[in-house]
């Protein structure tokens, strides 16, 4: 069964994320800055975020578009350098995190482009084909065997359905009054 649009697009997310945690120096970014390391960090810095954060709420489906995931990138930057200076490693850190991320991006904007259309076709219900008024499309075919199958098309998903032998449905009939 193919997988839903906003799965593949926060797989793709979560596969640039994991790229970063490889970093030798990104260290720094895996989880929230510790409190008691370092008291004020969350009186200079308003929005924190971190690797973890971010795989969070990509598990929880909130990165619509690259843009949207990118400006997390961004802010991580952002945050290393209001609070350890542009100049301190850990902000250079940063900054090469961040650029690897858009380079990433901007090398794949046609495909994210697609995947974020995608995803705004499902949140708007629009199915890849149907052909009656919200039902989904599908076909029966029977095997050799007897085994009838079904090609079922639901929220612009296309399975194949066993639905057993010597099983008659009343396929190939036009009515859809058997209420």
């Amino acid at each position: 069964r193919d997988r839903m649009p906003h799965v593949i697009l926060s797989d793709r997310f979560e596969t640039i994320r994991n790229k970063v945690e490889l970093r030798p120096n990104a260290g720094p970014f895996f989880k929230p800055v510790p409190r008691a390391a370092f008291p004020n960090y969350y009186e200079v810095i308003a929005w924190p975020i971190d690797l973890s954060t971010i795989r969070e709420k990509n598990q929880k489906y909130e990165y619509k578009t690259a843009d949207s995931f990118l400006a997390e990138f961004d802010l991580m930057r952002k945050n290393a350098f209001k609070f350890n200076g542009e100049q301190s490693p850990i902000s250079a850190e940063a900054k090469e995190i961040y650029e690897s991320v858009k380079s990433t991006i901007d090398q794949n904007r046609d495909e994210f482009n697609q995947m974020e259309q995608a995803v705004v076709d499902q949140l708007a219900g629009k199915k890849k084909t149907s052909k009656k008024k919200g039902a989904s499309a599908s076909t029966a075919t029977s095997s050799s065997a007897g085994t009838m199958t079904a090609n079922v098309v639901l929220d612009g998903v296309q399975t194949q359905v066993n639905l057993g032998q010597n099983l008659t449905f009343g396929f190939g009939s036009d009515s859809d009054d058997s209420d």
